[in-house]
C-alpha cells in the first residue's frame, strides 16, 4: 500500500495505480509496469531513476512517485517508500484552542516547512512570533518610542510571565536564525534553523495560547464536579 497526502484534496489517502483499459480479453486490474516511466528499453544507462503514477482513492487526481531503479526482479511488487512525490503536497498544522488568525498564519509555517521552503519557514515564522509577543507584553516600544527587536520582546515576555523562563532562554538563537533574512532575502537557511526556529513558534503558542485555553476548561470542569458533589451531599442532608 502506498500512501501520501494528495497534492489535489489534501487528504492522507491511498495511492493505487489507475484502471487502464483491458488489453486482453482475460486481463483485469493494472500491473506496476504499465504504469512506470521510463520503460525498460527507454532506460539510459547510468540512470535509476524512474516514476510511477499513481491515482489518489479520495479524489482520483494522478500523484506521480520518484523512485530508484530496484524494480526489475519483480514487476507486480510495489518499490520500497518514494525519494519524493510530484507534485509536492504542503502540510500544515492544526492548533486546537488558538484564534484562528493565528493557526492560519503558524500553519503557513509549516506548510513552507513541509515542502522545503526553509527561508520563508523563518522569515514567515519570526513574523508570526513578533504579532504574538507584540500584543502579549505591556510595552512593545523601547524608551525613543520606536519598535523594540524580538529578541527584545521575547525577553520582555519571560520577564513579564507571559512565556516561561525556560522558553525565553531559548530566544538568543531566534535572534541569530534569520534576522539578516528580513533584511537580505539572500541569506542561507538551512533545514536544522529553520525546524528551531519553527519549533521556538510552536512552544510559543501552546504556552501563550493553549495552556490557557486548556486550564479554563479544566476549572470549568472542576466547577461542575464540585455542584455535583455539594449537589449529592445536599441531598444525604435533606434524607437525614
Amino acid at each position: 500500500m502506498v500512501v501520501r497526502n494528495c497534492w489535489h484534496c489534501h487528504a492522507y489517502a491511498n495511492m493505487s495505480l489507475p484502471a487502464l483499459q483491458e488489453h486482453f480479453l482475460y486481463e483485469t486490474g493494472t500491473d506496476l509496469i504499465d504504469c512506470t516511466f521510463p520503460k525498460p528499453d527507454k532506460m539510459q544507462e547510468g540512470d535509476d531513476n524512474y516514476f510511477v503514477i499513481y491515482q489518489c482513492d479520495r479524489c482520483g487526481y494522478p500523484n506521480i512517485a520518484h523512485y530508484k531503479h530496484n524494480r526489475w526482479d519483480d514487476d507486480n511488487d510495489e518499490p520500497t517508500l518514494p525519494i519524493e512525490w510530484i507534485p509536492i503536497s504542503a502540510i500544515g498544522k492544526e492548533y486546537p484552542d488558538v484564534p484562528k488568525r493565528v493557526t492560519s498564519a503558524a500553519s503557513e509555517c509549516h506548510r513552507c516547512f513541509s515542502i522545503g521552503a526553509y527561508r520563508a519557514t523563518v522569515i514567515m515564522a519570526r513574523s508570526v512570533l513578533e504579532a504574538i509577543i507584540t500584543e502579549k507584553i505591556q510595552d512593545p516600544a523601547n524608551e525613543h518610542g520606536k519598535d523594540k527587536t524580538l529578541n527584545m520582546k521575547l525577553k520582555d515576555a519571560a520577564d513579564e510571565g507571559v512565556i516561561s523562563k525556560r522558553l525565553g532562554d531559548l530566544a538568543d538563537a531566534i535572534k541569530d536564525i534569520g534576522n539578516g533574512s528580513t533584511h537580505n532575502i539572500f541569506e542561507d537557511i538551512s533545514k536544522d534553523e529553520a525546524d528551531y526556529v519553527l519549533g521556538f513558534m510552536d512552544l510559543l503558542i501552546e504556552e501563550t495560547y493553549q495552556q490557557d485555553e486548556r486550564l479554563a476548561k479544566l476549572a470549568k470542569l472542576n466547577q461542575r464536579l464540585e455542584q455535583v458533589k455539594s449537589d449529592k451531599l445536599s441531598g444525604i442532608v435533606k434524607e437525614n
